[in-house]
């Protein structure tokens, strides 16, 4: 789980050629179970990890906008 945001991040990032979708904001893989959020926060990267009959999704848009304001 280390090396999984970095490499997820870094790799959605490419996917934009010359940033013409600007920053990335975060990146949300959802599995069988489990939604996970991953976003670059100041020098590292946060991962956070919500079961998907929780609405993870909903979870995930309320929060963030709180996750961006530690990016700054």
């Amino acid at each position: 789980m280390e090396m999984g945001p970095l490499f997820i991040t870094g790799l959605a990032e490419r996917l934009s050629p010359e940033g013409k979708a600007g920053n990335l904001e975060c990146v949300i893989a959802c599995f069988e179970k489990d939604c996970v959020l991953m976003a670059k926060v100041r020098d590292g990267h946060l991962a956070l990890s919500v079961d998907k009959k929780d609405n993870a999704l909903t979870i995930f848009q309320e929060l963030i906008p709180q996750i961006n304001k530690l990016t700054t």
